[in-house]
């Protein structure tokens, strides 16, 4: 459903991503992990074809993002970090808004927006401007966005930022059904125990390299750590452990 074949980006001399080879079978939730500015938001956009890489080519659900991106934005459901909302327009205008701009008829927008208003318990707030809502209440709104058109492949950036737990729980519910429904999901997240939990696999991302990839026991044994939870593991792969290491020693703190 996603193929990333050789793909390279920069922005001048800043190298974002470096030949990124990374694959989401349907059915499959792909957790992607990587420190600040390791690239995950770059690789994230280029799927989105948002932004196009300097080499390497991608695909999803068939469809080459270069040569035919309007089948790939078609195809696909994008949370970004930072979504982009109307402040001006309420949960109804807005969601009626993205069903227009996906091709849905008003029935369809209709029977969509009332599904996602009531799961995220939005109803007493569906008429009120987006600019009253907290962090939480417009991140629930952007997800539905993303997922209003039923798209067969799904990318989550960050896609927790600023909900309470009850939340997080229905969405690791949605996340769950998303995936029983063949649908391929590419989620990006620093929580990583939402990702130890909820993904089949899981890449990590260094300096814009995949730096491995696989399920958290094929990332033990490729770091040669039995039992070591994601947390460590992201660590070892991301270089951070020394890095963190070091900057303890140098506060006159002892690492664990």
């Amino acid at each position: 459903m996603i193929r990333v074949e050789g793909v390279s980006k920069s922005y001048g001399t800043v190298e974002a991503l470096c030949d990124v080879h990374l694959a989401v079978a349907p059915g499959e939730l792909f957790g992607l992990l990587g420190a600040n500015g390791s690239g995950k938001t770059t690789l994230n956009r280029c799927i989105a074809t948002l932004i196009r890489p300097d080499a390497g080519t991608i695909e999803v659900a068939g469809h080459d993002a270069a040569s035919d991106a309007e089948a790939v934005r078609r195809a696909l459901g994008y949370l970004s970090e930072s979504p982009v909302l109307y402040p001006g327009l309420s949960a109804d205008e807005f969601l009626a808004f993205v069903g227009g701009i996906r091709g849905l008829s008003d029935t369809e927008i209709s029977a969509q927006r009332d599904r996602w208003i009531a799961l995220f318990e939005l109803e007493e707030f569906r008429r009120a401007p987006l600019r009253s809502f907290s962090q939480g209440m417009a991140r629930k709104v952007a997800l539905a966005a993303s997922l209003l058109a039923d798209p067969e492949v799904v990318l989550l950036d960050e896609p927790t930022n600023g909900l309470d737990p009850p939340s997080v729980f229905l969405f690791r519910q949605i996340i769950a059904q998303l995936k029983a429904e063949g649908k391929a999901v590419l989620l990006s997240s620093h929580v990583l125990p939402l990702v130890e939990q909820s993904c089949d696999r899981i890449g990590i991302l260094a300096e814009g390299r995949v730096a491995v990839t696989g399920n958290l026991s094929q990332l033990q044994t490729s770091a040669g750590k039995p039992g070591a939870d994601l947390e460590e593991l992201f660590l070892h792969f991301s270089g951070l452990d020394r890095v963190m290491l070091e900057r303890l020693a140098d506060a006159g703190l002892r690492g664990g």
